[in-house]
């Protein structure tokens, strides 16, 4: 049997990933979705979410509750949801997984992080609460993975390298790695001061991204680069994981930008 350290005697408990969610896009073995069931109640992890239609007649969800072991009762509380916005809509960070990164530099969508520097840059929410409520991992079809559209909505993007040209893990081997890297990175962090409530919000963010865009379109950038220009947006904040007061500051310069120029092309050119 393998044994941890991962006991936290300042808080009298095992050092779980409480409150953090997992959720799955539409399975297609209900023998991975058991053995995933049976990984998070290793680490300590409840909540398990489904994006796909419950009532699949070609899913037999009875059969993952037999390779769940002491995780079948993680199956029996599965949230099912119809898509990968109705699952955004209810947490606060989405963390998409790949197995496939992008090879070329102007591939932003599928440009990753490894999974410690990812948990590493969320341990300040762990910290505050010690909880890490609202973060939920979220894990592709077991043959095909998530589409670059899914991986979009996702805040961030990790993936494993294994050394090896054959770099796709079963989702079971893969969540396991980074369940564990992430309770590692937790534990690193947890004697660490609590973070103030200064974090800036996906809302924020979005706000950000916005302003921009409007600045990008009264600037004449061109219309074609407009949903890379927002897609790179979104991952520089999310990756920076910027404090309200800087969120604050990137609003402030933008908006005064954009009523600059429009202030400027209403006068005549004879005025200016």
């Amino acid at each position: 049997m393998i044994t941890s350290d991962l006991y936290d005697s300042t808080w009298g408990q095992s050092l779980k990933l409480e409150g953090m969610s997992v959720a799955l896009v539409e399975p297609e073995f209900p023998l991975n979705l058991g053995y995933v069931a049976r990984v998070m109640a290793n680490f300590g992890l409840e909540n398990l979410c489904v994006v796909g239609n419950r009532n699949n007649p070609n899913f037999d969800i009875s059969l993952s509750m037999k390779f769940a072991s002491h995780g079948d009762r993680i199956v029996e509380r599965i949230r099912w949801v119809n898509s990968l916005d109705s699952l955004r809509s209810k947490f606060r960070v989405l963390i998409g997984t790949t197995a496939i990164r992008g090879k070329r530099k102007s591939n932003i969508t599928r440009k990753t992080m490894d999974a410690e520097s990812c948990a590493a840059m969320l341990s300040r929410a762990y910290n505050k609460q010690r909880r890490s409520t609202g973060i939920c991992l979220v894990f592709g079809r077991d043959t095909t993975g998530l589409t670059n559209d899914e991986i979009k909505k996702c805040d961030y993007v990790i993936s494993l390298t294994t050394g090896t040209d054959y770099n796709t893990l079963n989702i079971s081997h893969a969540a396991a790695i980074i369940f564990y890297a992430f309770l590692n990175e937790f534990k690193k962090s947890k004697g660490q001061a609590a973070a103030s409530n200064n974090e800036s919000t996906r809302s924020q963010k979005e706000r950000v991204v916005s302003l921009f865009e409007e600045l990008a379109i009264l600037s004449d950038f061109q219309k074609h680069k407009g949903s890379r220009l927002r897609e790179t947006l979104e991952r520089l904040l999310n990756r920076s994981n910027p404090s309200l007061r800087e969120v604050y500051l990137l609003m402030g310069i933008a908006s005064k930008a954009n009523s600059q120029i429009r202030r400027l092309s209403s006068v005549p050119i004879r005025e200016r």
